[in-house]
């Protein structure tokens, strides 16, 4: 019997999947980024909300006031009669400029700039239960991108305004044993110069911070979309800012391209608090495991924060170590569980053994995951992408590396350590439309 009409259907029917998969994956894409409400009123349904307070990174624009004039219009027409405006500076990117809002009494502090900015904002909003609002104004606007924010400034501050919202996650990172300090100042040491700027009382003095505790510490940056050290850190700090605004995203492409001679870095990682892994007989899943051990068997060096029985550490071997809050990038899925409000952080380990070849096998890795396709580890394997789920990480490597927060270069260390603050921010989004909203009338 032939079996080639079988094989030509099987065949037909895997493609068929493929494409299904792809349609699926990058329509829901685009309708995440469709799904705009148009808000009835200004104010909270639950509580009136005054006037708004946008803080602005100035630097992102060829003409400021052309922005601030187009959102004082857009707000008129939303029944907002005045805007408070506060804009950012080299020596504070928006966290005292947000503490001081939440002084002042608003109710809502909109970040107006790129993925830098909005972190800074959101660093001095964390915990505050005031609701934060986001205009995208930059390169990358990676977590506008997964919140489904507009790229619109329009309609972003219809967003903003309206009354759909969302928790979101802070993590909270800090390096060690650094062998070059960064320039760009911790979010932690700026919230509290702004905090002590404003007068607290002695009932608020903050007590110490350790790295269990809400309040951060002054050396530890916030971030939202992603923290790691190795290839992803030399490729941020390699990235040319003048390019970034002639060319947008690519800027970032084109540094990784000559990041990829980055050596692969020895570490230890710590996993804290870690889901569990599944069950993988073939040992070809896509899964970081290591094995619990007690303090005295850990890396030497002061610890992060006290180790429980669920802790686990693994030994790895990998070009870069990631952290993500965010999974979704620029036409790429780098983390495929990762849930803005799920109070986990997922660990990436990206690993590339065999020069173009390895990275090549990386990046089908990582277009597969666009479409809903996990990657599968083979032993023989050139290049390998691993994920973990853990309300906590550290990692230590061998040799210093560049380490970066949110597209930030944050110097070079041998070691970060990544904390959660799940639900520290309220964040305005757009109301999901169904599809028979979003067919044409």
């Amino acid at each position: 019997m032939d079996a080639t009409p079988w094989i030509l259907a099987a065949a037909a029917g895997a493609g068929a999947i493929g494409v299904a998969r792809a349609v699926t994956a990058l329509t829901r894409r685009h309708r995440r980024r469709q799904a705009l409400s148009i808000p009835a009123t200004a104010d909270d349904p639950e509580r009136g909300r005054p006037r708004p307070w946008i803080i602005m990174n100035p630097s992102k624009h060829d003409d400021p006031q052309a922005f601030k004039d187009l959102i004082n219009r857009k707000a008129k027409e939303l029944g907002i009669d005045h805007v408070h405006w506060r804009e950012t500076t080299r020596e504070d990117p928006g966290t005292g400029q947000a503490v001081r809002a939440l002084k002042e009494g608003a109710s809502i502090v909109i970040a107006a700039g790129g993925d830098g900015t909005v972190r800074a904002v959101a660093a001095g909003m964390a915990g505050s239960g005031v609701r934060m609002g986001i205009i995208p104004v930059g390169t990358g606007n990676v977590l506008a991108g997964n919140l489904s924010i507009p790229d619109d400034p329009a309609h972003a501050l219809a967003v903003a305004l309206d009354a759909n919202h969302r928790p979101v996650d802070l993590a909270w990172v800090r390096v060690e044993d650094i062998t070059e300090p960064s320039a760009l100042p911790a979010e932690g040491a700026l919230r509290d110069a702004a905090h002590r700027a404003t007068h607290r009382t002695e009932d608020e003095e903050r007590e110490p911070a350790t790295a269990s505790s809400i309040e951060p510490r002054t050396d530890e940056y916030a971030c939202l979309v992603i923290a790691g050290m190795g290839y992803d850190g030399a490729t941020m700090a390699d990235t040319d800012p003048e390019l970034k605004k002639r060319i947008g995203w690519i800027a970032y492409v084109w540094a990784g391209l000559g990041a990829m001679g980055v050596p692969r870095m020895k570490a230890h990682l710590v996993l804290r608090s870690p889901i569990a892994t599944a069950p993988d007989p073939l040992g070809v899943s896509d899964q970081l495991s290591g094995q619990t051990i007690n303090v005295a068997a850990a890396p030497s060096g002061r610890q992060d924060s006290p180790r429980s029985s669920a802790d686990e550490v693994t030994r790895i071997e990998a070009r870069s170590v990631m952290f993500a809050n965010a999974g979704e990038l620029k036409m790429l899925v780098l983390a495929p569980d990762a849930n803005l409000s799920d109070g986990f952080i997922d660990v990436i380990a990206v690993d590339a053994h065999v020069g173009l070849l390895g990275w090549a096998d990386v990046t089908w890795k990582m277009l597969g995951q666009l479409i809903g396709l996990r990657p599968i580890n083979l032993p023989v394997s050139t290049g390998t992408v691993a994920f973990r789920q853990a309300k906590g990480a550290s990692v230590t490597a061998t040799e210093p590396q560049v380490c970066q927060v949110d597209g930030d270069a944050i110097g070079l260390a041998r070691t970060m350590h990544v904390r959660m603050q799940a639900g520290a921010l309220d964040v305005a989004v757009p109301a999901e439309r169904t599809w028979m909203e979003l067919l044409p009338s």
